[in-house]
C-alpha cells in the first residue's frame, strides 16, 4: 500500500496575513498618536485655565488691598475735616467704596464653584 504525502504551502496567504497585520498596526499607530495631541490639547487647556485663574486671583486681591486703601484713605479724611460740606462729600465717596467692594465680593462669590 502506496503511502503518499501532500505538503501545500500557500505563500499567497501568508502574505495578506502579513499585508493586514501592517495595515492594523498603521491604523493603532495612528490612533496613538492622535491620542497624544487630544491629551496635549487638554493639557494646554487646562494650564491657560490654571494662568487665568491666578491672574484673577492677582487682580482680586490688587482690588481688594486697593478698596482697603481708599477706606483708610477716607477715614482719615473724614476725621481730619471740620467743613460739613467736605464731610458729606467724603461720606458719599466712603458709600461709593463700600458699595463697589460689596459688589467685587458678591462677583467673586458668584463665580466661585461651591466646594
Amino acid at each position: 500500500m502506496p503511502i503518499h504525502i501532500h505538503h501545500h504551502h500557500s505563500f499567497e496567504a501568508r502574505c495578506e496575513v502579513m499585508r493586514r497585520l501592517e495595515v492594523l498596526d498603521r491604523k493603532i499607530d495612528l490612533v496613538l498618536r492622535k491620542e497624544d495631541i487630544i491629551m496635549s490639547m487638554e493639557t494646554d487647556a487646562l494650564d491657560q485655565a490654571e494662568a487665568a485663574a491666578a491672574a484673577n486671583s492677582a487682580a482680586d486681591d490688587s482690588a481688594e488691598k486697593l478698596l482697603i486703601t481708599l477706606s483708610e484713605m477716607v477715614a482719615d479724611l473724614k476725621t481730619h475735616t471740620t467743613d460739613p460740606q467736605v464731610a458729606a462729600r467724603i461720606t458719599a465717596l466712603a458709600t461709593a467704596i463700600s458699595d463697589r467692594a460689596a459688589k467685587l465680593g458678591a462677583a467673586v462669590v458668584a463665580g466661585t464653584p461651591a466646594a
